[in-house]
């Protein structure tokens, strides 16, 4: 990648030092993107005649790009692989990350601020390049975030947002963006912080606390007409593409890679999943939030994430929680009260729902989570295929 991301930085006027890959994203069907630091100086200078190197972070996809966005990226070869890359945040696709990651912007637009020269401290929370980002921002003690979407998909997660809304359930209230403000309207929106850790967080530390059947309180709550709403593949149902790209992340486990996947795909379709009902489509401890407000005891106070609400089975929503709870548990052994937790929570979901149905879904999805998981090293994909492999085991002695 040394010549790509010389060619990426060189409109800028920088000739690299140094660069380090980040993380890899792959998309089944639809290419690879990766994230580079790249540590650089202006050209005509040098870091040895007093000018400091300065960072930047590129990104790189073999992606199919529209004509316009290609026109926004610098084009590059990675042994005869065409690469398409940009400097962040010059997103070719998320046209208003420039924006959300402006400190000036944000403060003027979002949070109204008066004063010329105010700035609001802004941290990237999470990024998938070409896809979405969500940016944390913060100003005179008030926080919001920012969910940087594709072209088109702004309108309908505020069809979502407002029908859990209006349904009762802790979803993000919405703040209002002038128009204007983002070169390319309905880019991004803008939510309200709730209060609250991630579930996935209070766990680690207090695995008892939470009753399994608020979170199925939660999920009965889902707005009935939802079910209007386009309808998302269950992580389940792309259970062998996943597998794909796992294999190419951890190409020391391919085989056992792909094998697992074939024998989960032919589980998850041997098991009925129920009927169709209104499902969140990604709902995990990662996505809730819970709060003890004067101490009254612990609750739900927010659900986060609402992009694939719509048509769906309930199985799928609790099998999505189980496998990230498995692989959650997995990966941190020196915690042993969350595999506990795994357990409680797998067995109150299973009186619910056909066993077998739940827990090939569940694994089908931790085996989604294996090529994430081998962007942070050998032991936590082995792990995250292990919590896989186990899932499948408990499915077929319920089968």
């Amino acid at each position: 990648m040394s010549g790509p991301l010389m060619a990426a930085v060189r409109p800028l006027g920088l000739v690299p030092l140094s660069w380090s890959h980040l993380r890899t994203h792959h998309r089944p069907g639809a290419g690879i993107s990766a994230l580079y630091r790249v540590e650089a100086v202006p050209r005509r200078g040098s870091a040895d005649s007093g000018r400091q190197p300065v960072q930047v972070q590129v990104g790189a996809t073999t992606a199919a790009l529209t004509p316009e966005q290609s026109r926004r990226t610098v084009r590059g070869s990675a042994d005869g692989t065409a690469v398409r890359l940009w400097v962040h945040p010059r997103d070719p696709v998320l046209s208003g990350l420039a924006w959300a990651t402006s400190p000036g912007a944000v403060a003027r637009d979002l949070f109204d601020a008066g004063t010329d020269g105010a700035r609001a401290s802004l941290t990237l929370a999470a990024y998938r390049p070409l896809r979405r980002a969500v940016v944390r921002g913060t100003f005179e003690g008030a926080t919001a975030y920012l969910k940087v979407l594709q072209p088109g998909l702004a309108p309908g997660l505020r069809r979502r947002l407002e029908a859990a809304a209006a349904a009762g359930l802790p979803v993000p209230a919405l703040l209002e963006i002038p128009v204007g403000a983002v070169p390319e309207p309905d880019s991004v929106l803008a939510l309200r912080a709730l209060p609250g850790r991630s579930l996935h967080q209070h766990l680690h530390v207090s695995p008892d606390d939470v009753d399994p059947r608020s979170l199925l309180d939660l999920l009965a709550g889902l707005p009935p007409e939802a079910l209007a709403f386009r309808r998302r593949p269950a992580w389940a149902e792309r259970v062998v593409d996943y597998a794909a790209g796992a294999a190419v992340a951890f190409p020391q486990e391919a085989e056992r890679i792909t094998r697992c996947a074939r024998e989960i795909d032919a589980a998850v379709r041997a098991a009925d999943p129920g009927p169709l009902v209104t499902a969140h489509g990604d709902f995990h401890g990662g996505n809730l939030l819970v709060d003890n407000p004067g101490r009254a005891g612990w609750k739900i106070s927010g659900m986060l994430d609402v992009d694939a609400l719509g048509p769906g089975h309930l199985v799928d929503d609790l099998a999505c929680f189980t496998g990230h709870l498995f692989v959650f548990a997995a990966v941190n052994p020196r915690s042993p009260g969350l595999r506990a937790s795994a357990d409680r929570f797998a067995g109150a979901f299973a009186a619910e729902t056909d066993p077998a149905a739940l827990y090939s879904r569940a694994a089908a999805v931790a085996l989604t989570l294996v090529a994430g998981a081998a962007g942070r090293g050998t032991e936590a994909a082995v792990r995250t295929l292990a919590a896989a492999q186990e899932l499948l085991v408990r499915s077929r002695e319920h089968s």
